[in-house]
């Protein structure tokens, strides 16, 4: 305890003693992030409530091969526009792009038109990587390794407040209202963040000689690793989550699916809010960076060979799926997020265009694609266990491999 009190008086006096400048940066972000989660709860339980009813929970890895497919297109013309324009620019034409696909989607999918389900739930699985690793590749790049160590767990905190609170209000109008006004509700959160992401630094990244891509020549080798590690982490969340999707079928309408991933997503938000609050201050001070990446792993699996007792049904997988994702927004996010910072300023918003926005997306999609073949429980029990345990294997490899990165 006394640990604890310790490490938040000195992340409060760390805030403090920061120029003007970067507590703008981080407030500006924080703010993003914490209207970004706030409003992704209801777009996301209407998005798949919609689709499920519509295709049924084995046609999810569609989603999410389509997902990719429409990313790597994203990621393309950003790159290519990164040398034009400001990075407030491009971040608030992709909100608002979003925007306007997403409720013309939930719009015809409510006249009938079952094929807006699928667009609305592929394009909210690409809109949330887009403004989340945008706003935090921003971020990375104008602020210092010390100053992130003190500030990613308060601004995952504050990210996952706003989850909770979005996914409590998610459950609450999809009782009441239903699935299509709490989409727009959804929806319309998601447009603040554009007056907010506004106040950025205008000339960031702007009208350079290379893309950001392009930077990365000479740390190739270190970029593979942390895509190495982004894959295996999301062959291990996805399963969980096409398990628990299955389960989902459980339950006879949109709007009951709806409501059960409003607390299912709450819950994840809970779990991440006391991990940033009571785990990451002590662990980044106490810890290697490395050693953190280890003990991730360790704790999935523990969760796994606790689930395959298979003793509460849906609720031993939704305790899984909860603590994967909550961790992964969590501790694992803000320990990757340490991994960009031996990188230049360019080189940082060159590695998260590949690793969290192409490679993110691209082992959901390989994962999918064996998920179309191969829908047994035994599988899917089998791929968790060998990916949890090769993630563990490299984890320890890059700690011993790049000690000095």
């Amino acid at each position: 305890m006394k640990s604890l009190i310790t490490a938040v008086k000195e992340i409060h006096h760390g805030f403090l003693s920061l120029s003007v400048s970067e507590r703008k940066n981080i407030f500006v972000v924080t703010l993003t992030l914490f209207l970004a989660f706030f409003s992704y709860p209801m777009i996301r339980s209407s998005a798949t409530a919609l689709f499920i009813d519509s295709y049924g929970a084995k046609s999810t890895p569609w989603i999410w091969l389509s997902s990719v497919m429409f990313l790597g297109i994203s990621v393309s013309i950003i790159n290519i526009l990164q040398t034009l324009y400001s990075i407030g620019a491009i971040f608030n034409t992709i909100v608002a792009t979003s925007i306007a696909l997403m409720g013309g989607a939930l719009i015809a999918s409510f006249n009938g038109v079952a094929f807006g389900s699928g667009v609305f739930a592929v394009w909210k699985e690409v809109y949330i990587i887009l403004v989340v690793h945008l706003s935090l590749g921003y971020l990375n790049s104008v602020i210092n390794i010390k100053t992130a160590k003190l500030v990613y767990g308060p601004l995952g905190a504050l990210g996952s407040i706003g989850g909770v609170f979005g996914g409590l209000l998610t459950t609450t109008l999809m009782k009441n209202v239903g699935v299509f006004y709490a989409a727009s509700a959804g929806l319309f959160v998601l447009a603040l963040v554009i007056l907010i992401f506004s106040f950025t630094q205008k000339q960031f990244l702007e009208a350079k000689d290379k893309s950001p891509i392009t930077s990365l020549e000479g740390k190739k080798a270190y970029v593979f690793s942390i895509c190495g590690l982004i894959i295996l982490s999301q062959f291990v969340i996805n399963l969980a989550n096409f398990k628990f999707n299955l389960g989902l079928e459980v339950f006879d309408s949109a709007d009951a699916k709806g409501a059960y991933l409003g607390n299912i997503y709450s819950s994840i938000n809970i779990l991440s809010l006391v991990v940033q609050l009571l785990v990451i201050p002590i662990a980044f001070k106490y810890l290697k960076i490395p050693m953190v990446h280890i003990l991730v792993p360790v704790v999935f699996l523990v969760l796994i060979i606790l689930d395959r007792g298979q003793f509460l049904g849906l609720l031993g997988t939704a305790i899984l799926f909860v603590g994967f994702k909550g961790l992964d927004y969590s501790i694992f996010s803000a320990a990757k997020e340490m991994l960009y910072f031996p990188l230049t300023q360019k080189q940082k918003y060159g590695a998260k265009y590949i690793v969290d926005m192409i490679v993110y997306r691209a082992s959901k999609m390989g994962i999918s694609a064996l998920l179309l073949v191969f829908t047994s429980l035994a599988f899917t029990q089998n791929m968790l266990l060998i990916s949890v345990l090769l993630w563990i294997s490299l984890a320890s490899f890059m700690a011993y491999k790049f000690r000095s990165a």
